[in-house]
C-alpha cells in the first residue's frame, strides 16, 4: 500500500518518487488542516531500495496517522518518535541477514501539521526548509559523513530521531526533500524561496535535477500554508454591538403600531459577501487564474473555496400590519431571535482560537511563537434581524419566551453532554485499542529493548484510556494482560498464595546483628536472638545456645555469626567460638585472636574445612582463622585485594571458592585470595537491595534474595533464569532478611521481618 500522492493545488503538492509521500485528512472544515508529508533518502541506492523505502514510508505514515484531530503536542511528539522505532527496528531486521556492504540505510524527514501545531523529526541525511516572516530556516546543521552513517534508519537498534516545533501560519512555506537538492536550493536560489509557491520549487528542482543529469523525479514535498475560512470581515469587540446584532430593529418615534410603514422609509443595507481571496501565487499554476471551488469529494477543495462574491441587496418590507398579529407570529419571532442568538454564541466559542501553548526553547526558536488573534469574528445577521417581526411587551409573551429560550436551552445542553460524551468514547476507543496494539506488537518482538518500550507505551496509553472512566473491566482486563506480558519479558514468576506459607513468627535479632539461615545435614538452622534449630515438622523452633549460656566456664555473649563446619554448627560471638561436639552433644569454646576487642559488623560467618572466615564489609576484609589456631590473629585472606569493592558485600557463601555478594547483585568469587571470576546480572529492574545469597555445592544455580521480595534464580555466570515474586493472594516477601534454598527439592526458607516462610519455587524452564 503506497501512501505517496502526486497532486497539483494550490497549497501543496508531492513528487512521485518513491521516497516521498503527502497524505491529507478529510476533517479540514472543523479541526483545521491535518497534513503528514515525508521524504527518505538511500545512503547507498540498491535496485531493491525503492520498495524498500515505500515501506519505511507506509510505518512511519501508519504509526502517526492513528492520532485524533485533537491530539496534544506531546502526542504528537510521542508519535513521530515512536514512528521512527518501528521503521527503524524494521529495517534492522531486514538487515540482520546481510552483509554490511547490503544494508538498507535511510536518511528521513517527517512533518506532521495539525492545525497549527508543525513538528518535524528527522535523522540525517535529508533536509528540511522552513519560512516564516519571510526568513528562512534549513534543518539539520551540515553533518559530517560518519554521523549520517550513526544516525541513519537501519544503522543501529537505538535510535532517537531531532523533533522541532512551531505555530504555523498562514503563508508558512515547508519544503521537504534530500540533503544534496535542499542545499543546492539554499545556495542557487536563496531568497528566492520566500515568495515561491510549491509549482516554482517544483520548477527550481527540476533544473537541479537536469544540470546533475538526474532521469528520475527528484523526492520533495512542497507546502504553502493556506488562509483559513472566515466567517465575516467585520469584527465584533464589545458585547453591546453582539446585543445588538440579535435585537429587533427599533422603529421611528413617530411610528404607531396600526399605521402602515413605507418601504422607502427603510434605509438598505447591504450584506456583503465574505469572499476570501488566497494570495495570488496560491491560485492554479496558470498566471492570471482565479482560485475555483474544488469538488465537494476533494477534502482539499476547502482551501480554496469562496465562501462567497458580490452584494446580497435586503429582501423587500414586509406588508404592513397592526396589532391584530397571531400568536403563532409572535412565538416564531422569537423561536427564530433565540436561534440566531444561540447560533452567534456557538460560533463565538467554536471560533475562537485556543490559547498559545509556552514557547518551545530550544526548537525552531521562532516569532511565529508569538502569533494570536484577539478579535472575535461573528457572522452578519442584519438581514435577519430586519425581518423579524415585533412583539409587543406582555406578560403572555414574556412566559411564552421564556418557555421557549428554557426548551431551547436544555437541548443545547444536551446536544453539548452528548457531543463531549461521544469525543470521550472516541478518544478511550483510540487510546485502548492502541494500547492492545503495542501489546501484540511487544509480544512479537525479538529484541528485549524494543518490546519493553512498546509494553511502556501501551502501559501510558491504557492509564489515559483509564482516567476517561469508561469500561473499567475492559481496562483492568487489558492492564493484566500488559503485566502478563512484561513478566514473560522479565522472566517474572508470580508465586501463586498455596505456594508461600507462612510457618511463623521469630524472635528479633539484637543491634548490630544479622539475621541468618543456614542448612546442615538436612535441617534448618535459624540465628537471631540465639542459634535455633527447625524441628522436623517445621513447626518450632528449638534452642540451642545463646547469651548468658555458660560453655567450658565461659559466659556467651551476643552472638554475630554461625555456620556449618564439617557436620556441625559453629557459633562466634565476637572473642569465642563455640563448636558444637554430637559425640557428647555439648558445646565447647574456642577463644579467638582479637585485636584488642571484640570483632564487631560482621556481615556473615563461614567456615570451610575447620578454617574459620568473617566477612567485615566495615574494613573491606575478608579474615581467616585457621583450623587448630583459632587463638592467633587471623589472617587478610584476600590481601587487601578488592578492599573497595568488600566494602558493599553484604554476603558470602564458600564452597572451596568464596563466592561475595554485593549490594548491587554482583557476586565476585575469589579462589585462594585472589578475585578469579565477577558475574552481574542483566535484569529489570536492576537489583540495588540485595542482601542475601545461597549456592550449594555442585549445583548449576544461584539464589539472591533483595529487601522488596524477590527471589532471583542465576546461572553461575550471572544470567537470569527466573524472578520470584509474591502474586496475588499470597502473602508478600517485603522486608526480606535472609534466604536459603534447597536446590534440589525446590524449597526456599526466607526470613522476613514478620516472620519465617517456606517457599515452593517453581522448577526452572526446559534447557536453561
Amino acid at each position: 500500500m503506497s501512501y505517496v500522492v502526486e497532486r497539483s493545488v494550490r497549497f501543496a503538492r508531492a513528487s512521485s518518487s518513491p521516497y516521498a509521500a503527502l497524505q491529507l485528512s478529510g476533517e479540514q472544515q472543523t479541526t483545521g488542516l491535518r497534513l503528514f508529508a515525508a521524504v527518505v533518502e538511500p545512503l547507498e541506492p540498491f535496485p531493491s531500495s525503492p520498495e524498500v523505502g515505500r515501506r519505511v514510508l507506509a510505518l512511519l505514515q501508519h504509526a502517526v496517522w492513528q492520532l485524533g484531530p485533537h491530539a496534544s503536542l506531546d502526542e504528537l511528539s510521542e508519535a513521530l518518535t515512536e514512528a521512527f522505532l518501528r521503521a527503524n527496528h524494521w529495517l534492522v531486521t531486514l538487515n540482520s541477514g546481510r552483509p554490511g556492504s547490503q544494508w538498507h540505510r535511510f536518511g528521513a524527514t517527517c512533518a506532521l501539521l495539525n492545525g497549527k501545531d508543525l513538528v518535524l523529526a528527522q535523522v540525517p541525511p535529508s533536509a528540511a526548509i522552513v519560512t516564516q516572516d519571510r526568513e528562512i530556516f534549513a534543518f539539520p546543521p551540515e553533518a559530517d559523513e560518519p554521523a549520517r552513517f550513526a544516525s541513519a534508519l537501519g544503522s543501529a537498534r537505538q535510535l532517537q530521531p531531532a523533533l522541532y516545533y512551531t505555530r504555523s501560519a498562514p503563508g508558512d512555506l515547508l519544503v521537504l526533500t534530500t540533503a544534496a537538492y535542499g542545499q543546492e536550493l539554499l545556495s542557487r536560489y536563496g531568497r528566492r524561496l520566500v515568495d515561491a509557491t510549491p509549482a516554482q520549487i517544483f520548477d527550481l528542482l527540476e533544473e537541479l535535477s537536469l544540470d546533475h543529469g538526474d532521469p528520475t523525479s527528484p523526492p520533495v514535498v512542497a507546502l504553502r500554508l493556506p488562509e483559513p475560512l472566515r466567517f465575516t470581515q467585520q469584527p465584533v469587540r464589545r458585547v453591546s454591538e453582539l446585543l445588538r446584532l440579535l435585537l429587533p430593529e427599533r422603529q421611528p418615534q413617530d411610528e404607531r403600531p396600526a399605521t402602515s410603514v413605507d418601504g422607502s422609509d427603510v434605509d438598505a443595507v447591504q450584506a456583503h459577501g465574505q469572499t476570501r481571496n488566497a494570495p495570488e501565487e496560491w491560485a492554479a499554476d496558470e498566471p492570471g487564474t482565479r482560485a475555483t471551488a474544488q469538488p465537494d469529494d476533494d477534502p482539499l477543495a476547502v482551501y480554496g473555496q469562496q465562501v462567497g462574491e458580490g452584494v446580497d441587496s435586503e429582501p423587500p418590507p414586509a406588508a404592513p400590519r397592526g396589532r391584530g398579529r397571531t400568536l403563532i407570529e409572535l412565538i416564531a419571532g422569537l423561536a427564530i431571535a433565540t436561534v440566531t442568538g444561540l447560533a452567534g454564541i456557538w460560533q463565538l466559542f467554536r471560533r475562537r482560537r485556543r490559547p498559545l501553548l509556552p514557547q518551545d526553547e530550544g526548537t525552531f526558536g521562532l516569532p511565529r511563537l508569538e502569533r494570536h488573534e484577539d478579535r472575535i469574528r461573528l457572522p452578519d445577521l442584519t438581514p435577519v434581524r430586519r425581518q423579524l417581526p415585533r412583539l409587543p411587551a406582555s406578560r403572555l409573551t414574556g412566559l411564552i419566551a421564556l418557555g421557549i429560550i428554557g426548551a431551547l436551552t436544555t437541548t443545547l445542553v444536551v446536544s453539548i453532554q452528548s457531543e463531549r460524551t461521544s469525543e470521550r468514547e472516541q478518544a478511550y476507543t483510540q487510546l485502548y485499542q492502541s494500547a492492545v496494539a503495542e501489546r501484540q506488537l511487544a509480544e512479537q518482538s525479538t529484541d528485549p529493548a524494543i518490546a519493553r518500550a512498546y509494553l511502556h507505551t501501551a502501559s501510558q496509553r491504557l492509564e489515559r484510556a483509564a482516567a476517561l472512566g469508561l469500561d473499567p473491566q475492559l481496562v483492568t482486563q487489558e492492564r493484566a494482560a500488559i503485566e502478563r506480558a512484561l513478566d514473560r519479558l522479565l522472566h517474572v514468576e508470580r508465586l501463586p498464595a498455596n505456594a508461600v506459607q507462612l510457618l511463623g513468627a521469630v524472635p528479633p535479632a539484637p543491634d548490630g546483628v544479622t539475621p541468618r539461615l543456614f542448612f546442615g545435614n538436612g535441617q534448618l538452622y535459624l540465628l537471631t536472638d540465639a542459634l535455633y534449630r527447625l524441628d522436623a515438622g517445621g513447626t518450632r523452633l528449638v534452642r540451642l545456645l545463646g547469651p548468658g549460656d555458660r560453655v567450658d566456664g565461659v559466659a556467651v555473649g551476643t552472638l554475630v555469626g554461625a555456620t556449618w563446619d564439617d557436620g556441625v554448627p559453629v557459633a562466634f560471638d565476637g572473642s569465642v567460638a563455640y563448636r558444637f561436639d554430637p559425640t557428647t552433644a555439648r558445646w565447647s569454646a574456642i577463644p579467638v585472636g582479637t585485636f584488642g576487642a571484640p570483632y564487631q559488623n560482621v556481615a556473615a560467618v563461614g567456615a570451610f574445612t575447620g578454617n574459620l572466615y568473617l566477612l567485615q564489609p566495615q574494613s573491606g576484609q575478608i579474615l581467616r582463622f585457621l583450623s587448630g589456631s583459632y587463638q592467633n590473629l587471623p589472617e587478610d585472606w584476600t590481601g587487601g585485594q578488592s578492599a573497595d569493592r568488600l566494602r558493599a558485600a553484604v554476603d558470602f557463601e564458600i564452597d572451596g571458592r568464596i563466592h561475595v555478594l554485593l549490594a548491587d547483585g554482583t557476586v565476585l568469587s575469589f579462589y585462594r585470595g585472589a578475585l578469579e571470576t565477577e558475574a552481574k546480572p542483566q535484569i529489570d529492574p536492576p537489583v540495588s537491595d540485595a542482601v542475601a545469597l545461597s549456592q550449594q555445592p555442585e549445583r548449576p544455580y544461584r539464589y539472591v534474595g533483595t529487601r522488596s521480595g524477590r527471589i532471583i534464580r542465576l546461572r553461575t555466570d550471572g544470567t537470569v533464569v527466573q524472578q520470584f515474586v509474591s502474586g496475588a493472594g499470597a502473602p508478600s516477601l517485603d522486608g526480606l532478611l535472609d534466604v536459603a534454598v534447597d536446590d534440589v527439592q525446590g524449597l526456599a526458607y526466607v526470613l522476613t521481618e514478620r516472620g519465617l516462610f517456606l517457599v515452593r519455587l517453581p522448577a526452572p524452564p526446559a534447557g536453561s
